[in-house]
């Protein structure tokens, strides 16, 4: 296991409320909580919204339509390529 889903399952583990649940219902809330985190994770590491939309619905997560969901930080490549001037070749007179 990565140290990121360990990270994740202990983050679940920590959300689910204790001496409140039997071991089934801690355990079903503890599966539930923990496909979040990950589901959520492999969002934030997309750039596209409609491949966030697609992660969602696939895993029968809530989708609203007119959600924009954020964009990673510019960092200079294609994701920026369309600010940036032409480089053209200079002009020899």
């Amino acid at each position: 296991m990565t140290d990121k889903i360990r990270y994740l399952a202990e983050q679940a583990k920590e959300s689910v409320p204790k001496g409140i649940l039997s071991v089934e219902q801690w355990i079903d809330q503890y599966n539930i909580l923990l496909g979040n985190l990950i589901v959520q994770e492999c969002i934030d590491c997309c750039g596209s919204q409609a491949d966030k939309k697609n992660i969602r619905k696939r895993f029968d997560l809530p989708i609203e339509s007119d959600v924009l969901y954020p964009a990673p930080e510019k960092d200079g490549s294609i994701n920026s390529q369309y600010e940036r001037k032409y480089n053209l070749p200079k002009v020899m007179k």
